[in-house]
């Protein structure tokens, strides 16, 4: 392979190649960013729910911690969706009143968690591990005192499969489109630096030999009528070079 096709093909290379990983980072993180922000808009729908829900009944004048109904609700809710792996609803201090897991009623929420509440007047998320996700949602008296927090634990499995499928898929489309691109680009830039080359032929063709086949070539005759200018422009600057120092004419080569 000629020196020039070696280098006209590392350019497509690496144009192509450059442009293709870009876009399928940039495919990726936002496919990421939208299923991930799904998830958790569903699922803080729920959070919702509870809230509004334990809300109404302090509104009603019930004790946080004697809501009879909240217990039902939030098992009832934890069975809808099969990613839940636990609902809690904690007082204003993180411990916990009501929750799907009974063993945990009683204990506190982690310190780090009620943190990241306290610093959202409405509603949090957070990921504490790779394969699990909290939100919650801040529970307000009549006096929009915070008097608790409805939270639930999700898997993050369903949107590691997802994205997982979703990378297979991404990085084959990505392979084709180099494969193709790559070789397109490349046949480009051979036939331009071909049609190029003939054409620059033809010019010198057309400026020494002007009744040859190249006065046939109308871009061919045009280059080679600009070079023909230019050298006048050259040839007449050394005329005027002479007149004015003939030592330095004898010096120019």
């Amino acid at each position: 392979m000629p020196a020039i096709n070696r280098k006209l093909f590392w350019l497509a290379f690496w144009v192509i190649g450059f442009a293709v990983f870009m876009t399928g980072l940039l495919l990726y993180f936002k496919y990421q960013s939208v299923f991930t922000g799904l998830q958790r808009d569903r699922v803080m729908m729920v959070a919702g729910e509870i809230d509004d829900i334990a809300e109404k009944s302090l509104s009603l004048g019930q004790d946080f911690w004697e809501i009879s109904t909240l217990q039902d609700v939030i098992e009832r809710r934890r069975d809808a969706d099969r990613i839940f792996l636990g609902i809690e609803v904690a007082g204003s201090d993180g411990k916990i009143a009501y929750a799907t897991d009974l063993a945990r009623i009683g204990s506190s929420l982690p310190a780090e968690w009620l943190a990241v509440f306290a610093r959202h007047p409405r509603a949090s998320s957070l990921s504490p591990s790779p394969d699990e996700a909290v939100v919650a949602s801040t529970i307000r008296n009549s006096f929009e005192q915070v008097a608790g927090y409805a939270v639930i634990r999700y898997s993050r499995q369903p949107e590691q499969q997802a994205m997982h499928i979703f990378t297979r898929r991404l990085l084959f489309t990505c392979a084709v489109l180099f494969a193709v691109f790559s070789l397109l680009l490349y046949a480009t830039l051979i036939w331009l630096w071909r049609r190029a080359d003939r054409e620059l032929v033809r010019a010198a063709d057309a400026l020494f030999e002007p009744d040859m086949e190249a006065a046939g070539w109308p871009h061919s005759q045009a280059l080679a009528a600009d070079v023909r200018d230019v050298r006048a422009q050259i040839d007449a600057a050394r005329a005027q070079l002479a007149r004015v120092s003939p030592e330095a004419m004898e010096a120019t080569p």
